[in-house]
């Protein structure tokens, strides 16, 4: 049971402006594809993930940060049209807004994304000390500082799940605190410090069993996802 818990699910996180384009094919290096209209939305993994929760009928706390610009504004008010309640959303003055440029290929579904991170990468330790209260769960990304991602971690009572995209290696003390980390093949990868992505589901196993997290979600894009508990 969580003490005093206000919420139930605070989203460390970050806040951007999505702009999509659709695409034939994901282009390769030096490539230029045509796409189709691009469709500009609000955004952001922290945010995806706090609006879902909102959505599902859960009470959510947005902790992160925006731009002092139209996008930021436009970001705090999507949150709180879908319920995510932001006091933790500070508007930063002089920093523009995360942004992500995203090509998504229409014949198989996969993406590419670009992002800038903006006032994301403003996020730190104080503020997010200030701004964290007591909930149910916590959801924490890689889209904002190590720092910010360590925070929030640290010693928090309740149900820890981490999106470590992007990519980055995460130290042992931190990982100690996560109850359930949903990476991909290449994530999984950098975070067992492996020099390849797992092809196999038994190499994928091993890489996930390496990581003392209670619980890890391989996803596999259109083959699914794999769970490996007790690991």
């Amino acid at each position: 049971m969580i003490a005093e818990a206000v919420v139930d699910v605070d989203v460390v996180g970050s806040c951007n402006l999505d702009i999509s384009f659709p695409v034939p094919h994901l282009p390769e290096a030096g490539e230029t594809v045509l796409g189709g209209d691009a469709l500009w939305s609000s955004g952001g993994k922290g945010a995806n993930q706090a609006v879902a929760w909102a959505r599902l009928g859960r009470s959510v706390a947005m902790i992160g940060c925006v731009g002092d610009d139209p996008a930021g504004a436009q970001q705090r008010s999507q949150l709180q049209s879908n319920g995510v309640e932001v006091g933790g959303v500070l508007s930063l003055a002089g920093v523009p807004t995360g942004l992500a440029a995203i090509s998504v290929a229409e014949d198989s579904g996969e993406n590419s994304i670009v992002v800038s991170p903006g006032a994301n990468s403003r996020l730190d330790a104080a503020i997010v000390g200030a701004q964290l209260g007591p909930a149910r769960a916590l959801l924490v990304q890689f889209e904002v500082p190590a720092e910010a991602v360590a925070a929030a971690v640290s010693g928090f009572d309740g149900l820890v799940v981490v999106n470590p995209a992007p990519a980055r290696e995460l130290s042992g003390d931190v990982l100690a605190n996560v109850d359930v980390i949903v990476p991909n093949r290449g994530e999984l990868a950098t975070l067992a410090g492996a020099s390849t992505a797992a092809s196999s589901v038994d190499d994928l196993v091993d890489q996930a069993r390496s990581l003392d997290v209670g619980s890890v979600v391989v996803t596999l894009g259109r083959d699914g996802a794999l769970v490996v508990t007790d690991v």
